[in-house]
């Protein structure tokens, strides 16, 4: 089956998902923000080919998500300031995880702050003046990037939920 590319739709979340929909791209950047760096350690984290992950980290290289940095005779793969902010991402789908398809002796990771030891809470929606939202709460507005159809398309939304 031949993959589609999404890069030219008028929607954020399918150009993302073509960086990003690959499981063991998402997988690769989990294991570089633990600070797995070396080919040989994503390989042996991850269980995978070395073809598969060279093709997939190349593509990551590609959309700026990792950088190589020579260190001696060897490469380190590090992450971009763009692929740290996938770590919400990441976040995200660990705490769905632990909440929907838990593990009977508990989560495997739980994510702490270093200085306290303290778990983290988990994600939640705000506006830009930091009030919480509850998904009912949230609607949909075109952006600056809306194109015509995707315009219509929120139109069509908001009177569903009898909103103009």
């Amino acid at each position: 089956m031949e993959r589609v590319c999404f890069e030219d739709r008028n929607c954020s979340i399918a150009r993302a998902l073509d960086v990003l929909g690959d499981w063991w791209n998402v997988l690769i950047i989990r294991e570089a923000l633990w600070g797995t760096c070396k080919f040989d350690e994503f390989q042996r984290h991850l269980g995978m080919s070395k073809s598969i992950l060279s093709k997939r980290l190349k593509l990551l290289l590609e959309h700026e998500i990792l950088e190589k940095r020579s260190q001696g005779s060897s490469v380190d793969y590090h992450l971009t300031a763009k692929g740290r902010e996938v770590q919400a991402v990441i976040v995200s789908l660990l705490q769905w995880g632990d909440r929907w398809y838990p593990q009977a002796e508990g989560p495997p990771v739980v994510l702490v702050n270093r200085q306290t030891r303290v778990p983290l809470a988990p994600l939640c929606f705000q506006d830009e003046e930091g009030t919480p939202l509850a998904l009912a709460d949230i609607g949909l507005s075109a952006g600056p990037g809306a194109n015509e159809e995707t315009r219509e398309r929120i139109k069509q939304i908001q009177r569903a939920h009898g909103r103009s």
